[in-house]
């Protein structure tokens, strides 16, 4: 996918909504699911590493509009592995509580608002404009 230009946070909010909420939903399910026949930790473990694929192929032109160099990618997926911290985390801590396995597609309430902010972060760098440059007649 083509970068057409650094998008605004309005706009990359928006495209965020649609390729994450995509993914989001897609790894919800599976990670509900799964978490039903094995551990919820490794469930987790498993759908986390299949959606950062398609949330590093969808980051960089459709949501935020910017090249994804192999810098940013590298970049990006470590943000992802610290949120992924984060969910197994709240995963685990969820669990031991007493929520019923089913429920663990829930995490994506903490982790998706920390993805689309840490990608923010990450893409940072490639999101300012260019300089104008003022030529005098």
């Amino acid at each position: 996918m083509s970068a057409e230009g650094p998008r605004s946070v309005r706009s990359s909010a928006w495209r965020f909504v649609i390729a994450g909420g995509l993914n989001t939903l897609v790894t919800g399910i599976a990670l509900s699911l799964l978490a039903r026949v094995i551990d919820p930790r490794l469930a987790y473990t498993i759908v986390f590493v299949l959606g950062i694929g398609l949330a590093v192929a969808m980051a960089g032109g459709f949501v935020f509009g910017v090249p994804m160099t192999p810098h940013l990618a590298a970049r990006y997926i470590a943000m992802y592995l610290a949120v992924y911290l984060v969910g197994l985390a709240a995963v685990t801590v969820a669990v031991s509580a007493g929520m019923p396995r089913e429920w663990s597609g829930a995490v994506v309430l903490i982790t998706a608002p920390l993805t689309f902010v840490g990608g923010r972060l990450v893409m940072a760098g490639s999101l300012r404009p260019a300089p104008v440059i003022e030529r005098t007649p």
